[in-house]
């Protein structure tokens, strides 16, 4: 849908200003030269995203013009272009004026640019806005936890494709939250009033998976003393997430090629064609494209599957989640064990931190759980974690780099690069920022991001006074 603007103004100044706006297709400019004018479209079109008015031309009726395109919307943006003064610009600001530009408009292209940021801020609110309302929706355990640049996009993604048919493939290691992923789609999803049934296909036989998924008809094989309905059946308009879909055996993946292909599929020991209406999500641990290429993956159930490609990165990525987590996960354990009040000391944080976490958000989980059970005070100090935690630290050296995926091998060495920096300066920011060849401010967002602790600040005295160097 176009977004419109209205401009109110005496000549065609203001007009040829924004000049090409309108060319990129996706805005409708309407131009008017009297405030009757501006009144009947409004009254025709209801209201308009933005209005651009010549205050010259509209100054002793500048609050009933602004107070009447507001009454249609409230949240259309105005544009004062003139000449006030000063008590007069904020009068037009407490109306309800959201810019006021001076005449005559010597910057080239300020107008044009003032317009277009207006409609980006009010596109960002709206996106803000449904997002806010989407997660409305989405059960507390069935949330992304985080706000680290990866599942920022990874939560972006979902918004967008949830309301979708296609059929998704989740990547990531084990215990990243892949299923965690698949539940949140299927609660932004149009089939969120319907079941969500996950399938773990890993060390299943074919026959009992197939059973699982279509069915079986009575008499069908030894056991199958009644009808069997399968979740493809009994999900009804719902969705199927398939866990490690890389586990399964090529004899059943060409039964589950039919089924996303035609939507169609039979009970093991029946003739009738049955029709699945259920959304397909497909998870993994293990590379497909690779295991194609070796053969061990039907190509064309991996094109079918691979429509759309999520990624959950592995907690080692996105360290900078681990403290909101520990805190998610405090929460949830406390009410389950009715130990309120449970806190982790800093320094017990620190050393969660460092952990290389290989078995991921689920582990992480398991080791809050434990901590806040057997919890005998309302703080949790060092030792009272697992050995293993206070043995195992992340201990990817820079020289392994190369074995890793690219996003791990370069978290690792900018990790490293800092703290080499940082050692060098001696905890200096300043100074590591400059030989970084980076703004101050960049080097602390990454050090933030990292968790990594610049050593105390070194004064000097110098002339009766201190001066700090960090």
């Amino acid at each position: 849908m176009n977004k419109s603007l209205l401009i109110i103004e005496k000549e065609d100044y203001l007009n040829k200003l924004v000049n090409g706006l309108a060319e990129q297709g996706t805005l409708d400019i309407m131009t008017v030269h009297d405030l009757s004018q501006a009144s009947q479209i409004l009254q025709e079109i209801h209201s308009v995203d933005g209005a651009v008015l010549d205050y010259s031309l509209l100054k002793d009726q500048i609050r009933e013009t602004i107070k009447e395109i507001k009454s249609f919307n409230e949240d259309t943006f105005i544009i004062l272009v003139g000449h006030a003064r000063t008590d007069e610009l904020v009068s037009c600001i407490k109306y309800g004026a959201d810019e006021f530009i001076d005449i005559p408009v010597r910057e080239k292209g300020l107008l044009k640019q003032t317009i277009l940021n207006y409609f980006h801020r009010k596109e960002l609110e709206q996106s803000e806005h449904m997002q806010k309302e989407l997660e409305k929706l989405i059960r507390p355990e069935n949330k992304l936890i985080g706000s680290s640049p990866s599942i920022m996009q990874l939560k972006r993604l979902i918004y967008k494709i949830a309301p979708l048919d296609s059929t998704v493939l989740i990547l990531g290691e084990t215990g990243t939250g892949k299923e965690v992923v698949a539940r949140m789609i299927h609660s932004l999803s149009p089939q969120r009033n319907n079941n969500f049934v996950a399938v773990h296909c890993g060390g299943i036989p074919d026959t009992l998976l197939e059973s699982t998924l279509f069915g079986h008809e009575k008499g069908s094989f030894t056991g199958a003393y009644k009808t069997h309905k399968g979740y493809f059946e009994s999900a009804g308009k719902g969705t199927i997430l398939l866990d490690e879909i890389g586990d399964t055996t090529p004899s059943f993946q060409v039964k589950l090629l039919r089924v996303l292909q035609e939507k169609e599929f039979r009970r093991i020991g029946g003739t009738d064609i049955l029709r699945s209406n259920a959304r397909i999500l497909a998870a993994t641990n293990r590379d497909l494209s690779k295991m194609v290429k070796e053969g061990h993956f039907r190509e064309d159930l991996y094109y079918r599957l691979n429509v759309i490609t999520l990624r959950v990165a592995a907690l080692r990525e996105r360290r900078e989640d681990i403290p909101l987590l520990i805190r998610h996960f405090v929460n949830t354990f406390s009410k389950k064990h009715n130990n309120l009040g449970v806190y982790l000391k800093p320094e017990t944080i620190d050393i969660l931190l460092k952990q290389h976490w290989k078995g991921n958000v689920r582990e992480l989980e398991n080791v809050i759980e434990r901590l806040v059970a057997l919890a005998e005070s309302d703080w949790i100090s060092p030792s009272d974690l697992p050995q293993e935690c206070l043995q195992t630290q992340d201990t990817t050296h820079i020289s392994d780099i190369h074995t890793l995926p690219y996003a791990e091998a370069k978290n690792i060495f900018e990790k490293e690069y800092i703290r080499s920096l940082l050692k060098r300066t001696q905890g200096n920011i300043s100074q590591a920022a400059k030989l970084a060849g980076m703004p101050r401010q960049n080097l602390h967002l990454k050090i933030k991001k990292h968790s990594i602790r610049p050593k105390a600040p070194a004064y000097t005295l110098r002339r009766s006074s201190v001066t700090e160097n960090v």
